[in-house]
């Protein structure tokens, strides 16, 4: 079941993230992703403190992702993320990294749960695994985080900018 509502969590490159060539350093545009999934959390209305204290944590289990054009200092990006899948302990998660926001008539979400953005510069396809605190064994994902994640996910609704949560 994919999930059409979009998180989008905007930011500006900065100094610390780029190398002496004023390009972003290829481990930050993970911690960029990882920002956003945060974001999209909280948006949900869910929050990390609340997953902590139910004794899970979130845990990368597998990337996909495709470097497609280098960010630039000061550049304003735009991480745009998407819940595609839930299972009984997985989320799978794309992101974009994007020049623009976009607008929904320039949304493409394709048949084989691709998102496709113009002037994207960075993509990634993440699977997360909810694991026990303690013990770091998988377990199922809290239904209350199912619940809150499938709330939020209403469809987009062409030119309907309420659906664009920022």
């Amino acid at each position: 079941m994919i999930f059409p509502q979009l998180s989008i969590f905007p930011l500006t490159v900065q100094f610390e993230d780029v190398d002496a060539h004023g390009v972003v350093h290829h481990p930050n545009y993970l911690k960029y992703l990882e920002r956003a999934r945060s974001y999209g959390l909280r948006k949900c209305g869910y929050s990390l403190e609340k997953l902590i204290s139910s004794g899970s944590v979130l845990a990368i289990s597998e990337i996909q992702a495709n470097f497609l054009r280098p960010a630039l200092l000061e550049e304003e990006l735009f991480v745009i993320s998407q819940v595609i899948d839930i299972g009984k302990t997985t989320i799978k998660v794309q992101q974009a990294i994007t020049l623009h926001l976009p607008q929904n008539d320039e949304l493409n979400i394709a048949e084989d749960k691709h998102l496709s953005l113009p002037e994207t510069i960075f993509m990634a396809k993440i699977r997360l695994v909810c694991v026990d605190f303690k013990s770091t064994k998988a377990k199922s994902i809290p239904q209350d985080l199912k619940q809150a994640i499938k709330s939020f996910n209403q469809p987009l609704v062409t030119n309907s900018p309420q659906n664009i949560d920022i």
